[in-house]
């Protein structure tokens, strides 16, 4: 079997925490570093495709079928971003979120509707 070869003392450190600086014995020259630093790439927001709040609006109030409209264009918008057209997920997720406003909106003013009615026939 081979042995390892033996290193001499003054170029290994056994203990401590000190490190030698080594020296170069044979004249051989010295490498330089070089670090090149780019320049940051502009953080580009993700389009929002508006999922939960179309899911909610299908679930809670779903006045026209507007709710099931706001799903189908934030899945649309969900695909569209997973492809990488960026331009085309910002468009469905923009018709999503008008969906969405619609059927919040229609649905707050079918409740306050009901609510006077009720309150009026007291």
């Amino acid at each position: 079997m081979d042995q390892p070869p033996s290193y001499q003392p003054e170029f290994v450190p056994m203990k401590g925490n000190k490190y030698m600086r080594l020296e170069d014995t044979h004249g051989a020259p010295k490498f330089q570093h070089t670090v090149v630093l780019g320049q940051p790439q502009p953080v580009v927001p993700q389009p929002r495709d508006h999922i939960i709040w179309s899911l909610c609006s299908l679930v809670y109030g779903n006045p026209f079928c507007l709710g099931m409209l706001a799903v189908y264009f934030s899945i649309k918008s969900r695909d569209r971003k997973m492809v990488g057209d960026l331009e085309g997920a910002r468009k469905h997720g923009n018709t999503a979120r008008c969906f969405n406003t619609v059927t919040l909106t229609l649905a707050i003013l079918g409740l306050l509707f009901l609510f006077i009615t009720y309150v009026a026939r007291l």
